[in-house]
């Protein structure tokens, strides 16, 4: 695989889709956001709560060092968060980034297997989830949801622990695929979760294709979820820090963007965010 040929956007578009600065000051704001934070973090304001989606913030994944450099506060972020994590693997299961959220009380939402690794570091509260298990946290609903890809950590065999995605119901509905490739799930998902407000979808770390396709949607893959979903607005993630497939980390959006342009349809329904890029939560009419 890393022999294969790398692709890359032009400097130009690259340069379009790159980081922004973000001091995550609108978190004390009090108002429904969203922001990406890069590869598969997302930061979501809603109900009162904070919730982290993958939090990886330490700078390499295993032996995989970022490309990109971020500075982020933990200090910024609110008391009592509420962090998802979708798998075991490192630029998704950080141990730099758990730990310094359990300094800030968090609440972990893990798959089934991983709560013994949240507790050995000190988490107090951690609830581990199979597929289609749900729970309610002041007033915001999480179901953990299949996906199709695997796991593994140093020292556990393959598959010993579960991965998979998140639906988040609360004053916006909210599906965070994590780690997957293309599959029945997201048929599945649209059909049984109605006026889903955002999609946060992988598009990323897919190339050579002959070895990421199981396990990572490519470009055409994130628009085929998309349609499944049938969200108001779906997001790409997966990209803007670290390298781990044969494309650059900011070719998944350049790629994006020229889909867009020869399918303007999507241009109302698929949203690009830069690293480090908030939104303000607004369902679409």
């Amino acid at each position: 695989m890393r022999f294969s040929e790398k692709v890359s956007a032009p400097e130009a578009n690259e340069a379009q889709y790159s980081a922004v600065e973000n001091d995550c000051s609108y978190l004390a704001a009090g108002a429904d956001t969203l922001s990406f934070a890069g590869h598969a973090a997302f930061i979501i304001q809603m109900n009162g709560a904070t919730i982290l989606t993958d939090p990886y913030f330490s700078g390499s994944a295993f032996i995989v060092a970022d490309k990109v450099t971020r500075r982020f506060n933990f200090e910024s972020v609110p008391e009592h968060p509420v962090v998802l994590i979708s798998h075991n693997h490192y630029d998704h299961l950080d141990k730099y980034s758990v730990k310094a959220l359990i300094k800030r009380n968090a609440i972990f939402i893990v798959p089934l297997g991983l709560k013994d690794f949240f507790t050995g570091l000190g988490a107090t509260e951690v609830h581990e989830l199979d597929w289609w298990q749900e729970i309610t946290l002041n007033g915001v609903k999480y179901t953990f949801l299949p996906a199709q890809h695997w796991s593994r950590h140093l020292g556990q065999p393959v598959n010993s622990t579960l991965w998979g995605g998140f639906m988040i119901e609360g004053s916006k509905k909210i599906f965070f695929s994590g780690d997957s490739g293309y599959f029945v799930g997201f048929k599945a998902f649209g059909k049984k979760y109605s006026n889903i407000d955002y999609a946060l979808i992988g598009a990323g770390a897919y190339e050579p294709r002959w070895f990421m396709h199981y396990s990572h949607l490519n470009v055409a893959e994130f628009f085929l979820a998309a349609d499944d979903l049938s969200a108001k607005v779906s997001i790409p993630m997966h990209f803007g820090i670290i390298e781990l497939g044969r494309e650059s980390v900011l070719y998944p959006p350049y790629e994006i963007g020229r889909y867009l342009d020869k399918n303007p349809a999507y241009r109302e329904k698929v949203r690009i965010m830069r690293v480090g890029e908030y939104i303000l939560l607004e369902s679409k009419k």
